[in-house]
This record gives C-alpha cells, sequence and structure tokens, in this order.
C-alpha cells in the first residue's frame, strides 16, 4: 500500500514540480511585496523573503527577484499603479510579476508549476477571483457584478509583463486612476485593467488559495498574536457620540463589546439622563475635527493619569471584537508612536500632494506617545471644527509629524460615495521630517460629501472568511447586536466582563 501510495501520490507530484519548474525559472519571475514600513511588518517582510530564497536553492535554481514597496519610497505603493512604472523600467526581462502581502504564504515550486501553463507572451492575470454578489456600497454601488472579478490581494495574483507594459503605457499616456479616493485597491486595480483592454479579465486559478491545503500555490496566513502583553487594563477606548444617539446607539455598544472595556469614556455634546458620564466637547453635523480633537487632549490627560497605552477611538455605530483588538496590538510597540487602523487615500496620484489616512468609523488605535504628540501646540490644530477628522488628524497631521499609519484589513469601515461633489480644498502646509522643508498636501474641508454604511454582507464572503474581522461599522440595515453575536461574542468571552467601568 505505501508503494501504491508513493507511486501514484508522491512520485507524479515530485516529477510534475521538476517538469514545470525547467519550464519556468524562478528567476523570470519578481515578486512583489506590497510591505509596510513598521517593524512587525517589517520582520514579517523579511521571514517571507528568506523562505522564498530558501525554497529557490533547494531547487539549485536562481531565486526571483523579489522587491519590498516600503522600500521604494513611491507614494500609495499599496494600491499597486504607482509601482508599475518602475518594475517595467527595473526588470523589463522579466516574463511574470506576482504581487502578494507580507502574510502572504508562497509555494515556489507549485507558483512556478502554474505560471507555467500560461502564456507570458499575452495580455494575463491570475489570482483567486472574488466578486461582488450585488452592486455595494464599499464600491460605489458599482455596475460590476459576477462578470466582474478582482483579486484576494493577500492570496497574490500574477500578470504578465506584456500586460504591465501596456498599463505602463496608458499610464504615460495620463490614463492613470484618478479617483479622489483610493479603497479597496485590489477592486480598483482591477478596473484599472478593464479599462485598459476590455478583454483582460482575471483567470481564477483554484491552488491559488483562500485557505490552505495541499494543492495551494499561495494563501494568506492567518494573524497570529505577538505575545500576551496587551489587556484590557491597558487600553482606553473613547466613543464619539451626540444627544441624539443616546438612547438608539449607546445601549448596543454598551450591551455587546464594552462589557470588556476596562476603561472607556463617551464623549457627547450632552450630558443627559440616558448618559450622564459623558465629557462633554464641541459637536458639528459634519468634520468633527474639534470634536476628536478634544477627544486627544482629553484622553492624553487618562493615559498620564491611569499609565495606559492605548487610545482607541470609536464612532458609537462601530461594533469591535475587544479580544481581537487586543490581539492585534499585542505585536506593536506602544512606547513610539503609532497609529493603526484601515487606511485610505486621497489623490495618491498628486505625488505631491496627494497623501493617505486613517479611517475613523473603522476605529481607529494610537500609542500614548503619538497621542502626547498630537497634541503639542501648533501640531495638529483643527483648520475648522468642521474639517473632517480622520483625514486630517490621521492623515495630514501624521505626515505633519513624520508617523506614517500602519493598515490592518481586519478593521472595517464605510466608505465614501462618489456622486457628491467637493466644495472646498483647502491646501495645508505641512513640515516634513528635513529640516526647512514644507509639503502642501490638500484636504477636503466642508464638502458636500456623503458617508454610506457597509454591513458584512458587502463583502466578498471569501473575504472575510479568509481572516478575523475586528470592526465593521454603521448600524444600517443590520440589527447591530446579532453582527455581534455572529461576528465577535465567541472570540470575546475569553475576556473576563467589567462590572463597572472606569471613565474618569
Amino acid at each position: 500500500m505505501l508503494f501504491l501510495y508513493l507511486f501514484y501520490f508522491i512520485i507524479p507530484t515530485i516529477f510534475w514540480d521538476r517538469i514545470n519548474v525547467n519550464a519556468l525559472d524562478p528567476s523570470d519571475v519578481v515578486i512583489v511585496i506590497l510591505s509596510q514600513k513598521e517593524g512587525y511588518h517589517i520582520a514579517h517582510t523579511e521571514i517571507l523573503k528568506r523562505n522564498i530564497y530558501e525554497q529557490a536553492d533547494a531547487l539549485d535554481k536562481d531565486p526571483p527577484k523579489i522587491v519590498s514597496s516600503h522600500e521604494l519610497n513611491i507614494n500609495g505603493s499599496w494600491t499597486i499603479v504607482p509601482l508599475l512604472e518602475y518594475l517595467l523600467d527595473s526588470y523589463a526581462t522579466s516574463k511574470w510579476f506576482f504581487f502578494c502581502l507580507e502574510n502572504t504564504v508562497i509555494r515556489l515550486s507549485k507558483l512556478l508549476n502554474i505560471l507555467s501553463k500560461f502564456k507570458e507572451t499575452k495580455n494575463l492575470w491570475i489570482g483567486h477571483a472574488l466578486y461582488d454578489h450585488e452592486p455595494t456600497i464599499i464600491h460605489h454601488f458599482a455596475d460590476h457584478t459576477k462578470k466582474f472579478k478582482y483579486p484576494h490581494i493577500a492570496s497574490g495574483f500574477a500578470i504578465t509583463s506584456r500586460l504591465l507594459t501596456s498599463l505602463v503605457q496608458k499610464i504615460i499616456k495620463g490614463e492613470r486612476p484618478k479617483d479622489d479616493f483610493s479603497i479597496d485597491a485590489s477592486y480598483e486595480f482591477s478596473s484599472f485593467v478593464l479599462k485598459v483592454d476590455k478583454g483582460v479579465r482575471l483567470t481564477h486559478v483554484p491552488e491559488i488559495c483562500i485557505v490552505s491545503s495541499f494543492d495551494c500555490a499561495t494563501y494568506p496566513r492567518f494573524f497570529h498574536p505577538c505575545g500576551l502583553s496587551v489587556t484590557s487594563e491597558n487600553v482606553y477606548f473613547a466613543i464619539k457620540t451626540c444627544k441624539k444617539y443616546h438612547v438608539e446607539r449607546i445601549p448596543v455598544i454598551k450591551q455587546t463589546w464594552a462589557k470588556y472595556a476596562t476603561h472607556i469614556g463617551y464623549f457627547s455634546d450632552v450630558a443627559d439622563k440616558y448618559l450622564s458620564e459623558a465629557f462633554v466637547v464641541p459637536n458639528t453635523t459634519q468634520g468633527h475635527c474639534a470634536k476628536t480633537y478634544s477627544i486627544l487632549v482629553e484622553a492624553d490627560k487618562i493615559l498620564k493619569r491611569k499609565n495606559l497605552n492605548w487610545l482607541i477611538i470609536s464612532d458609537d455605530d462601530t461594533i469591535f471584537s475587544v479580544s481581537r483588538l487586543l490581539r492585534l496590538l499585542t505585536c506593536y510597540n506602544s512606547n513610539i508612536a503609532l497609529a493603526i487602523g484601515e487606511r485610505y487615500g486621497f489623490r495618491l496620484w498628486d505625488r505631491l500632494h496627494g497623501y493617505e489616512y486613517l479611517t475613523g468609523g473603522a476605529g481607529i488605535a494610537l500609542s500614548a506617545p503619538l497621542v502626547h504628540e498630537m497634541i503639542q501646540p501648533g501640531i495638529c490644530n483643527c483648520p475648522s471644527s468642521t474639517t473632517p477628522d480622520d483625514m486630517y488628524l490621521f492623515g495630514i497631521c501624521l505626515v505633519r509629524i513624520g508617523v506614517q499609519p500602519i493598515h490592518s484589513s481586519m478593521f472595517h469601515q464605510v466608505c465614501y460615495t462618489k456622486i457628491f461633489t467637493i466644495s472646498i480644498i483647502l491646501v495645508v502646509v505641512c513640515k516634513s521630517n528635513q529640516p526647512n522643508v514644507k509639503t502642501e498636501v490638500s484636504i477636503l474641508s466642508n464638502c458636500n460629501m456623503r458617508l454610506l454604511q457597509a454591513r458584512p454582507s458587502d463583502y466578498a464572503t471569501a473575504y472575510l472568511a479568509s481572516q478575523e474581522p475586528i470592526s465593521f461599522h454603521k448600524f444600517w440595515m443590520i440589527e447591530p447586536q446579532m453582527v455581534y453575536d455572529e461576528w465577535f461574542a465567541e472570540a470575546d468571552k475569553s475576556l473576563v466582563r467589567v462590572r463597572e467601568h472606569t471613565e474618569l
């Protein structure tokens, strides 16, 4: 029986691998890791690179070229398009370009086998295809449905050199994407490819996997905590609210994830009988910059007084898993200035004025040193009370301080609609890290834009299945208690419920 198993399964697999590896050499492939410039993420990038080199060495082949995007300092590299010209100029003789994240697991011989089955002389790209079951908010209710496929970026996707050349030619002609907001890089890149050539659609390859199995050439590695040092006693939660939501939203928060938060404060425009413990802060109907800045000022005092390491700023309609959030924070150094959340981009095609920021509704984690630095005089003072708080405080202000926001795909936020016009563009002069150098950065102010809501059902099923979500934003067309019970309650059972909070 053992002989038959070897004959029918193991030996053919090895033989097939060797045949196809010879057909496509590892050095014909460029692996582009969409990495981040922070210690934890750099470490995982280096682990992935070392593993790829070791696999190539075991095949007795020259390794693929490996590009870590964080080392290039190309603005908006996570949206892929800004990297394309550099890749074509630097690796023009390569046959394939494979894009992935630092948590993508690559089985090199299997990946080479798959790539060798396709003609690199054609405009082709392959990946694990996702699609929207119906037009959804997270993609601006675009008309694309099942016929429009986009890759699961954590599983990785590959494009031929021929397709890369076609894309770069369009960029050179000025036909690069110029949307104001970059939200879902995979979806938006797919839209760009379709505009370049309507006949080029993503080819689904099942061996580029969502979950690991024997046949997988690639798959995303699930998140693992880095230690056990962060507990709810180390974290302060600040909830933004206002009087009209004291009855509708705050009870939901208190009945779900707030039960596991030791230190929590509610920041509103009034303290009333429904929320007598509220911190009273300025409120506006849009933007909320002054409100959020006031929270930072008050939170800095609390962090110092209680010797806490982290501040979490959340909306009153954001559902969290406190347990998963604490697990994530174990991988970051709270002694340095850090901001973690879901990253968006604003006009990243503008190399001088474009920037990225953390979107507020998904929840934002700030280290205590960063909170303290942000409230220093003249650093992050709001241009107006109605300036968009996340774009300014967690975008432009971070540029000014020299802190790059850290993206985690486990945070989930709403998105902006495209159908509303911008009324004012405010240009802010920001100090760079270098002396006597200033940079102008644009921000929307007093804009006539509407925030729409996203639900768990608005995401591709396979996308959420490949991760452990930390948050969802908005109580729109859902029962928030049911969302918490379905997605987060089981994870939070590991925590001890807090009977009495310490808000003050």
